[in-house]
């Protein structure tokens, strides 16, 4: 179930959920545009430009956050990431889009406390009445985790994403919609629970990225939601 970093076209050297708003202006679509939501996994302030300008909604992300949809040339995206607070570019961001795509730009940290970036395409179409969810690491080097998925408060679960390993993410699945699912990370090859991510209510056709992020302190991972544009 995992596709790596490369096999994704991921362009390499990104607990509150900030999703899509239902107001972020992705309207004017041509059919050379594609959308793109950038997604910080980092410890660093982003701030996402566009033509050189940071729109409201932008700028300042902090960990676990993301940035507007933004509706963009494919061919001459003209997008930018800046630390937040200066003007020049973070190196390693050269992302391939195609015409009518729809991505996730993920800002984490590499080796040497550097910033790379995994560029993935959106696209998937859950099962009628399912919700989509995949699965990305972001957590360091080494690391490498299964996702199992139950509902919540039961005592079965299901293996959903197997050996998702550090600067790569699984495919997208179907989640059962409209009753609260239970999503539990584990070590690959392990049952025993690492981190259980909460109780989440999946909607059904909307797609989910849950992000497995560096530990704040000590040796547990973080993770985060994010809902797709």
């Amino acid at each position: 179930m995992q596709l790596r970093t490369l096999a994704l076209a991921l362009v390499v050297s990104s607990v509150t959920l900030n999703a899509c708003d239902d107001d972020d202006d992705i309207t004017g679509l041509s059919s050379n545009n594609a959308t793109v939501q950038f997604i910080n996994a980092t410890a660093l302030s982003l701030d996402i430009a566009q033509g050189g300008t940071v729109a409201t909604g932008n700028g300042a992300l902090s960990y676990g956050t993301t940035s507007r949809c933004i509706a963009t040339d494919a061919t001459n995206a003209n997008l930018a990431v800046r630390q937040t607070g200066t003007s020049t570019a973070l190196a390693g961001f050269t992302p391939t889009f195609l015409a009518g795509g729809n991505y996730s730009v993920i800002a984490y940290s590499g080796a040497g406390a550097t910033t790379v970036f995994a560029t993935i395409s959106n696209a998937f179409t859950a099962t009628s009445g399912q919700g989509g969810l995949r699965v990305f690491n972001a957590a360091g080097a080494g690391t490498s985790y299964d996702v199992y998925v139950g509902a919540a408060g039961g005592a079965s679960t299901t293996l959903m994403a197997n050996n998702v390993s550090f600067g790569s993410g699984s495919s997208y699945f179907n989640v059962a919609a409209g009753t609260a699912q239970q999503v539990r990370i584990t070590n690959a090859g392990s049952q025993a629970v690492v981190l259980d991510a909460g109780s989440r209510t999946f909607v059904a056709g909307q797609n989910v990225t849950l992000v497995i992020a560096p530990a704040a302190a000590g040796t547990t991972p973080r993770a985060f939601f994010v809902t797709g544009c």
